[in-house]
């Protein structure tokens, strides 16, 4: 039977990809104080919010880390209140010294409300003002902010900026019980004054919210009419609507609206001193409870986080991945050999290298940039797994006798790569076929097939992994290998924080409709990788019919990250690796308080 290598259908608008590429420009926050002119009762910094103002030289320290360390192009001056530090305006102007080409600030308008301070900041060189507005009248707003004054002096601000033309200006809201229904007409007020950009936030547990929880906490799909009639404005070419934080599930036939993964990053990275705690000495983060965790954007990512560590102390993993063979103990004095397969980190079996090493002495994991049939491949040791990237692997990989040496293939599908499978009489019952995830929703859109008619037109009990059941029909589903890669640790053997954020972002975060609990499978299911779900929508996720006891027999896929929500323990401190050559542990201030 012919095999399918039809695309999936997009279904981004095109400048959807346009909001990717601007949230995926590298950005520096710069926290000017732990000190605010507002008191807002859903405020995620209020423990930290202890008076202090940073001094100007450590400000301008970390204006040039983000230029010179993280590459960033974007600054974002903020704080607490950013504002109200005396050298506000040197911070914008150092910024644009640095070479930023962008300067942001997020602010509540009080200090901006002024004409003098509004001009100094314009002529400091700063490009874009997010207005925090949380109410459509003085009443509501200021209740919630706690300001006196607080919405007249943000209209004020904000009406000057329109008018001024300089700026870029938008306004965040941050969605709650209070303000959810009239969510409508603040878009409207801000859209009169000529603000036709908004970041709706969706109310998360931290700071003083979770202590105001019962005013501000509330059910999305309870008010999904309010919330649609302003998210529909983002299909209209005169509003840019972002999400943020918002629950991913309540946005089925909106996926438009997903926030682009990569804000996890800046989330993890603003609680990192708590994240280093609970890497290096076991410390629970203090927010991890079954209560909060189901209102929190980031609880898949501490999921996720827990599942490794608990891994990797369980010895679970089944490849240790190095990369390129010869940067094997980089720093090591003398080099080091691959090591034996009985030493590698995490229980892990498996040498994961892009290249055969001149002297291996057990099974590898071989993800090379090409193959060639000159016979190399017959030495790997039994229960090693290749894996093809490109079509025109497969040939030499067809005619070298791998089935008898105990190797296993392990194809990664894109629509080149099904249309090669199509041209091949069989597929070996030693190739697994792997579905990969995309870094971002645009590369998702361009070389995912359809993989429901891909899989349906393959031989039943053909061997997948990496995708849902509902998208693999027939196929006979496998866990894919765990994979622990050095380049998740520092020199001393420490847990990184940032190169795991982007791991889980773009291999491990997963979503499911709110259509899969009726599922047989939802309990050992974790659903579609999130940029396929931004890419092709959750309409491609169908519930499976039939006996549960049948359906979960079918499957080997109960790899599922165990939950906080559901009483997942406490772990203790992670395990180190130390890999020579390494960065350093990047300094952080542990007596800083939750963020730093």
């Amino acid at each position: 039977m012919p095999i399918e290598a039809t695309p999936a259908a997009p279904l981004l608008p095109s400048r959807t990809f346009d909001h990717e590429r601007v949230a995926n420009e590298i950005k520096h926050w710069v926290r000017l104080t732990a000190a605010c002119n507002s008191k807002c009762v859903f405020c995620l910094d209020a423990e930290a919010q202890d008076g202090r103002f940073m001094p100007f030289e450590d400000i301008q320290t970390e204006i040039r880390r983000g230029r010179e360390e993280k590459d960033a192009t974007r600054l974002v001056v903020s704080g607490g209140e950013g504002s109200i530090h005396p050298r506000f305006h040197d911070a914008i102007r150092y910024g644009k010294e640095a070479g930023y080409r962008w300067v942001q600030t997020v602010t509540n308008g009080q200090k901006l409300a002024d004409r003098a301070f509004f001009h100094a900041a314009m002529d400091a060189g700063l490009d874009e003002i997010t207005f925090s507005l949380h109410g459509h009248t003085p009443a509501l707003h200021d209740r919630l902010t706690r300001t006196k004054n607080g919405f007249d002096n943000l209209m004020k601000a904000m009406m000057r900026a329109v008018r001024d033309g300089r700026c870029v200006v938008n306004v965040d809201v941050c969605i709650n019980k209070q303000n959810v229904e009239h969510l409508e007409a603040i878009v409207a007020l801000c859209a009169r004054v000529g603000v036709k950009e908004f970041d709706l936030l969706h109310v998360i547990p931290q700071g003083v919210a979770w202590d105001n929880r019962a005013d501000l906490f509330y059910d999305p799909e309870e008010h999904r009419d309010a919330l649609r009639r302003v998210f529909r404005l983002s299909r209209s070419s005169q509003f840019h609507i972002w999400t943020n934080r918002f629950p991913v599930s309540h946005l089925e036939d909106m996926e438009e609206l997903i926030q682009d993964p990569h804000k996890m990053l800046d989330e993890v990275g603003g609680r990192r001193t708590q994240f280093r705690r609970y890497l290096d000495e076991g410390t629970a983060i203090d927010c991890r409870d079954k209560e909060r965790c189901p209102h929190c954007f980031i609880e898949p990512f501490c999921s996720a986080l827990d599942k490794h560590v608990a891994d990797h102390t369980a010895a679970r993993f089944d490849v240790w991945w190095v990369g390129d063979p010869t940067l094997l103990g980089r720093g090591a004095s003398p080099p080091q050999r691959p090591p034996d397969p009985a030493a590698l980190p995490g229980g892990a079996r498996l040498l994961g290298v892009s290249s055969i090493p001149a002297d291996p002495h057990g099974p590898l994991y071989l993800r090379a940039d090409r193959y060639t049939p000159d016979g190399s491949l017959v030495s790997l040791a039994a229960g090693s797994r290749i894996v093809a990237t490109l079509p025109e692997h497969l040939g030499p990989l067809l005619h070298i006798p791998l089935l008898h040496a105990g190797v296993e293939v392990e194809v990664h599908l894109d629509l080149e790569m099904c249309a090669a499978l199509q041209a091949l009489p069989s597929i070996p019952s030693t190739w697994i076929l792997h579905a990969p995830t995309r870094a971002t929703a645009e590369l998702s859109a361009t070389l995912d097939p359809d993989w429901r008619a891909f899989f349906g037109a393959l031989p039943a009990g053909t061997r997948a992994q990496n995708l849902p059941a509902c998208l693999a029909p027939g196929a006979h589903l496998e866990r894919p290998l765990r994979i622990l890669d050095a380049s998740l640790f520092h020199d001393d053997g420490r847990r990184a924080i940032e190169p795991f954020v982007d791991r889980h972002i773009e291999q491990t975060y997963r979503v499911k409709s709110s259509r899969c609990r009726a599922c047989p499978a939802d309990n050992v299911c974790e659903g579609a990788h999130i940029q396929s779900i931004r890419a092709h929508g959750f309409r491609q996720l169908v519930p499976l019919t039939g006996d549960t006891a049948e359906v979960v027999r079918r499957l080997e896929i109960t790899d599922v990250s165990p939950r906080l929500r559901d009483g997942a323990p406490p772990l203790p401190a992670s395990p180190r690796v130390p890999v020579p050559g390494n960065e350093p542990v990047p300094f952080i201030d542990l007596h800083a308080g939750r963020r730093s």
